[in-house]
């Protein structure tokens, strides 16, 4: 089965004679996939992606998506930026990776997914709350994510 990344990188197989596709079909269909492409690739940084095939599947609080979003940019040796914006009614946990922005959930999720998000506007930037994760290496984010899968089973 081919991964996330790759089912958006597959291509048309080549038309053979007795295909009854068209070729305003094919190009239709080149024109969709490249637009698929280049849309992942905007959302998730190449690097970022690469780092997070680990963790598929894995989910964490929001507090959690923080670390590893500055585990993983440490890794790569890129900077990751945490911070608490309030919004109303409920603040979120935001990241910014390497100059990508990252919706980490809300802050008092107990289960949230890390969604790309558009650059903050700078109202909601100046009264953002940096927020101090501690960095983990390789060997404390796998049990990290080992106690909250247990957490979350029980």
């Amino acid at each position: 089965m081919a991964s996330k990344e790759m089912k958006g990188k597959m291509t048309p197989k080549s038309k053979t004679p007795d295909s009854k596709m068209t070729d305003s079909k094919m190009t239709d269909s080149k024109i969709t996939n490249s637009k698929t492409i280049d849309s992942k690739n905007n959302e998730f940084p190449p690097r970022l992606a690469e780092l997070l095939t680990s963790y598929e599947g894995v989910s964490l609080s929001a507090l959690d998506n923080l670390k590893l979003l500055a585990a993983l940019a440490a890794q790569a040796e890129l900077g990751c930026e945490c911070l608490e914006l309030s919004n109303e009614p409920r603040a979120i946990y935001v990241a910014n990776w390497d100059g990508h922005w990252f919706d980490c959930g809300f802050s008092n999720a107990y289960s949230a997914e890390i969604r790309p998000m558009a650059r903050p506007v700078e109202a909601q930037l100046a009264t953002a709350r940096r927020v101090e994760v501690p960095l983990l290496n390789a060997q404390q984010l796998s049990f990290m994510c080992m106690q909250y899968a247990h957490f979350d089973h029980c």
